[in-house]
This record gives structure tokens, C-alpha cells and sequence, in this order.
């Protein structure tokens, strides 16, 4: 599987979603930012993301999905947070 066809697949089920890939072949990471996340739980947001993948990890095709899901706002509040503890 290619970087692009992850970003489209999670594209497809998330229309508007931010989308970070790391990874080749099989085995990838992915950060997705999405407001429709706000309220929903965190397994639930990565259910909805695997889901698009339901086939390639039955098959094997893709061995490996790492999945960070968060929304824009909390996205933004991990970033302040990392930059405070940089300063100290």
C-alpha cells in the first residue's frame, strides 16, 4: 500500500480531516485531526479510522495501522504543552 492511497482511504471516511502519514508498504503510522471527533471517545475514533482498512489487515496486505486521533483543539493543546515543557 502507498502513503497516498492511506491519506485517500481516510480521506474518503473522514471528509476534511487533517491526515499525517509516516510509513511505507505495510506498516504505517497515521495523525488524523478532525472536528467530528469532539465528544467521541478515542476507541471509537480509531474504530472509525481501521474501518476504512477492514479488508488489507484481514488479507495482510497491511500488517501494521498506528493510529493518533485526536481533534484540532486538543492537537493544539498537546503542541502548547509540548512547547511549554521545551522552554523550561
Amino acid at each position: 500500500m502507498q502513503t497516498e492511497q492511506v491519506v485517500a482511504r481516510i480521506s474518503a471516511a473522514l471528509p476534511g480531516a487533517e491526515i499525517s502519514v509516516d510509513g511505507a508498504d505495510c506498516s504505517f503510522s497515521v495523525v488524523v485531526l478532525c472536528a467530528d471527533f469532539a465528544g467521541m471517545p478515542v476507541v471509537r475514533r480509531q474504530q472509525k479510522i481501521l474501518s476504512a482498512f477492514n479488508q488489507e489487515l484481514q488479507t495482510g496486505e497491511l500488517h501494521a495501522l498506528s493510529v493518533k486521533a485526536h481533534t484540532p483543539e486538543e492537537w493544539k493543546s498537546f503542541q502548547q504543552v509540548g512547547l511549554t515543557q521545551i522552554e523550561l
